[in-house]
């Protein structure tokens, strides 16, 4: 008889796809005496990605095949053909199979196949869209195995012609590839494993690896014994910029060389790896590490690290361990920093010491240790660098894909756009657990500034994961710290940050007052950072008008003029003047001064007083005072001796020096 069948199935998960498959041949004997096979042509296969206009992975027609299944193992053969797989043309000449029949009579296999020529660039575009792949290369190959009576095989893939680019926001560079090979042979038990990559801009890198089977054996195991060498030399790593995220940057020189021995699944090298003059910079994040100086031994299954050390700004950092690189691969790092920038930028500058021990295996990571930061400035009144939102998307033009709308070409060029990673479907690998408890001090120099916060910060914090979430203990407060509110600089008597988990969400408790008055008067807040409460307190408390009138003016509300009135009201409509405050505040900032105000005195001839002032310390001041009609002005010089006594001196009109003490009482 004769069979026609057509299916189509779209598959699941991430990345859907859609199987085509129609045949049509005839059944090998009958239903009474049993089917013993299927004989016949297969008119179209095809897998693909159910996306539209998305290439196929697999594409055949017309392939005559036979496959039995009683009188003996399952038996498959397959006329000569073609087929693209991945946009390149398999041309088979023979292909047989046929399986396993007890450990004596094991699975038999005969190929022929030559690939031909394929364009490596647009395969990488597809596995990685955003990268900016181009170039001309081109790879071919050619596959002969025969398994019986001994098991011989050829499998050679090797560059063919062209080069590869890479295109970043700053250009197109070359690979400038002269030799890229891989290939396997296999006679008389020995199997021979052979890798070359060479080019001007990679550098070289070169391998291979021996295996002798057992009598008999068709594959190598997984305790076959194996001997082998690799090279690797990268004379400048800066050439590999391109293979970093963008903004980063690479230098100094790499060298590996090593030989391989042991078993298949569980290689041992023995060598070394050697890098001289490594560097990391961005200069954006602020980040210059250089001098890095490193040298790691490979020894059979295990590698220690005998020197690791590189610097960034006047410190240094250290790493001492050894790792295990057998079945149970696992790694043990010291690692040792003293006055390391961690940070560079003009307004996030960090300077830490410490030590810490970081733990790798197949599933954990886990780093414990103690830092403090001997050195930092958090400036966020600068603000970020500008940056593309969260929901913009960066397509990079591949080289020649400035064809006019609505020719050949760019029709062309919006399909391979449309196409999904081949790779899309592929499992996630096992993420790591990871495993945090870092003991984070804070110094004494850590000076954190902007949003009216002026200040420095102290205290104590333990970084750690639980479930592999980022969690955050502990209390930092602030010391000689002054915080802007209501247009005047108020000193923080009491500033802390309570965390207890959540890093972005803190505890605050923090009380600032207006110094140099005779009342304490300044401003509560409380609550969370995602929802503070803010408040007007004072000592002894006071009605609300006259807190602010206080606060902003110096002196109680009784017999405010109106320019002092409309003065409180525009304070009470700003709760807190933060970076994008007022420009008075801007103005006195540029000038160096804490105090720049402008007043009319009361009664029948007003007239208008500017003044100036610094408050050199908690409790000096310095202020100048002179009116407009004034031929002369006044200097003060106020020493706050404790909170009801304060010593003034002042010189011009009037000259004095002024011992008071204040009392008040309801």
């Amino acid at each position: 008889g004769s069979a026609a069948s057509a299916a189509s199935r779209p598959a699941t998960g991430p990345a859907r796809g859609l199987a085509l498959l129609q045949a049509e041949g005839s059944l090998i004997g009958s239903a009474p005496n049993g089917i013993a096979g299927w004989r016949g042509t297969v008119r179209q296969i095809e897998l693909r990605n159910n996306a539209d206009g998305a290439a196929a992975w697999v594409r055949a027609r017309d392939v005559a095949l036979e496959a039995q299944w009683e009188g003996g193992p399952t038996r498959v053969s397959v006329q000569p053909g073609r087929a693209e797989i991945l946009g390149a043309g398999l041309r088979w000449s023979r292909f047989s199979w046929q399986g396993a029949e007890g450990p004596q009579r094991p699975m038999r296999l005969d190929v022929q196949a030559e690939l031909d020529p394929l364009a490596v660039a647009p395969l990488l575009r597809r596995a990685q869209p955003d990268f900016g792949w181009g170039g001309d290369l081109t790879m071919a190959g050619h596959i002969d195995i025969r398994s019986a009576p001994a098991v011989s095989a050829e499998v050679v893939f090797e560059r063919r012609a062209g080069d590869l680019n890479v295109t970043d926001e700053t250009g197109t560079q070359a690979l400038d590839l002269t030799d890229l090979r891989l290939r396997l042979a296999a006679a008389d038990g020995v199997w021979n494993f052979t890798g070359a990559l060479a080019g001007k801009t990679l550098g070289v890198a070169a391998g291979a690896v021996v295996a002798r089977t057992a009598a008999g054996a068709t594959w190598p195991t997984a305790d076959t014994p194996i001997q082998g060498v690799l090279q690797l030399e990268v004379a400048n790593l800066g050439t590999w910029g391109n293979w970093v995220p963008a903004g980063w940057r690479l230098g100094g020189e790499l060298r590996a060389s090593a030989s391989i021995a042991g078993r298949l699944g569980a290689p041992e090298y023995t060598g070394e790896v050697v890098g001289r003059s490594l560097s990391v910079r961005n200069f954006l994040q602020g980040v210059n590490v250089s001098d890095g100086d490193v040298a790691i031994a490979l020894k059979g299954t295990s590698a220690r690290i005998e020197r690791f050390s590189a610097r960034a700004g006047g410190g240094s950092v250290t790493l001492e361990g050894d790792a295990s690189l057998g079945e149970k691969p696992q790694a043990q790092i010291a690692v040792n920093a003293t006055k390391f920038q961690l940070l560079g930028r003009v307004d996030r500058r960090i300077v830490a010491s410490g030590k810490a021990q970081l733990r790798l295996d197949r599933s954990t990571a886990a780093l414990d240790g103690r830092f403090t930061i001997d050195e930092g400035l958090i400036d966020f009144s600068r603000g970020d660098a500008p940056a593309l939102g969260d929901d913009v998307r960066v397509i990079r033009r591949q080289p020649g894909a400035a064809s006019s709308p609505g020719t050949p070409e760019a029709a062309a060029a919006a399909q391979k756009a449309k196409a999904e990673s081949v790779l899309a479907g592929a499992a996630p690998a096992t993420a790591r657990t990871l495993a945090l408890d870092l003991q984070v001090g804070m110094g004494e120099q850590l000076h954190v500034r902007g949003r009216g916060l002026d200040a420095y910060l102290r205290g104590e914090l333990r970084i750690t994961s639980p479930g592999s979430r980022l969690a955050v203990n502990g209390t930092v407060y602030t010391v000689d710290g002054t915080y802007a509110a209501y247009g005047q600089k108020l000193a923080i008597d009491r500033g802390q940050l309570t965390f207890t988990g959540a890093v972005e969400n803190p505890r605050l408790d923090i009380e600032a007052s207006r110094p140099n008055l005779d009342i304490r008067v300044g401003v509560a807040v409380t609550g969370t950072a995602l929802n503070p409460r803010v408040r007007l307190f004072s000592e002894p408390e006071l009605s609300e008008m006259d807190k602010l009138s206080w606060l902003v003016l110096g002196r109680a509300s009784e017999g405010l003029g109106r320019t002092d009135t409309a003065l409180l009201q525009r304070a009470a409509l700003a709760l807190l003047a933060g970076e994008g405050g007022d420009g008075t505040g801007l103005f006195s900032k540029s000038l160096g001064l804490d105090d720049v105000s402008v007043r009319q005195t009361e009664g029948e001839v007003r007239d208008t007083i500017v003044s100036l002032g610094k408050q050199l310390s908690r409790r000096w001041y310095v202020g100048y005072e002179r009116g407009l009609n004034a031929t002369t002005g006044s200097w003060q010089l106020i020493y706050r001796i404790a909170q009801r006594f304060t010593l003034r001196a002042q010189s011009g009109d009037d000259n004095s020096v002024d011992l008071i003490w204040t009392w008040r009482w309801q």
